[in-house]
């Protein structure tokens, strides 16, 4: 388990370490600017990245119907048409007044 750390800790340091290039090269102004970047290449590269990831976070509850919609620039329908092609289950509705408010939240 220690060599798997390590191996993780190389690679952070490895890509904070060419972020930190990035912006001192004057490529982007920040490193958040190149992260957003290089998250928009692999969505070009990759659409289904995308939405694989909005699946996930809504089936997780971390996101909204709409929220979900809007990552991938679909209509709330549409949204609802992916969720059933990949086999997760719809929220029809928060079932507490704590749920609605984790709605709106992530809204």
């Amino acid at each position: 388990m220690a060599v798997l750390q390590q191996i993780s800790e190389q690679n952070y340091y490895s890509i904070d370490w060419e972020l930190q290039q990035l912006v001192k090269s004057g490529l982007f102004p920040d490193e958040s600017t190149a992260l957003r970047s290089a998250l928009r290449a692999l969505y070009r590269a990759n659409p289904q990245a995308r939405v694989h990831m909005a699946i996930r976070a809504y089936e997780a509850g971390e996101i909204s119907l709409g929220r979900a919609a809007a990552m991938l620039g679909v209509s709330q329908e549409e949204m609802k048409e992916i969720l059933r092609e990949a086999g997760a289950e719809i929220h029809l509705g928060p079932d507490t007044i704590a749920e609605a408010r984790a709605d709106a939240d992530h809204a």
